[in-house]
């Protein structure tokens, strides 16, 4: 996707989080890294794995430049499901938690509780489910419940 349409897609999509989740609009955009599938499977997982998009609070988002962003709902939401934890990490949503392990899994499923609203409102049957994603915990740390 060239910059400019990238740039236009990230300002409706922060204005659907706002909308959704409450979140400001963010003044500075996280940069966007479209790059390959095993690129983002080597770099995040260490191996195969099923992951279409990471966000890094240092680097901005990557996302599988397969995704086609200008028509697929589905990948635009991957794409604003990132985002979600841009905005997180920028308020500081989840800083007060001490809990490390409870503190992925709440940002995790809030972030999915706001792709799948995005997807109702614009009016896509596509929904994504939490299921089996938890962040790894140590046995004195309890995850979020999946979300079903």
């Amino acid at each position: 996707m060239d910059p400019v349409a990238l740039a236009a897609l990230l300002a409706k999509l922060f204005v659907s989080i706002h909308d959704i989740g409450g979140y400001p609009v963010p003044e500075i955009h996280p940069q966007v890294h479209q790059i390959s599938g095993d690129e983002l499977q080597e770099r995040f997982c260490k191996g195969p794995c099923g992951v279409k998009a990471f966000y890094d609070p240092d680097e901005g988002v990557f996302i599988d430049e397969s995704l086609d962003l200008s028509r697929d709902v589905q990948a635009r939401s991957i794409l604003l499901h990132e985002l979600v934890h841009h905005v997180q990490a920028v308020s500081g949503r989840f800083d007060s938690m001490t809990n490390a392990c409870a503190r992925s899994n709440q940002a995790e499923a809030e972030a999915y509780r706001i792709q799948n609203r995005y997807l109702v409102s614009i009016h896509s049957t596509h929904r994504v489910a939490m299921t089996g994603w938890a962040a790894r915990c140590r046995r004195t740390e309890v995850p979020t419940p999946t979300i079903r």
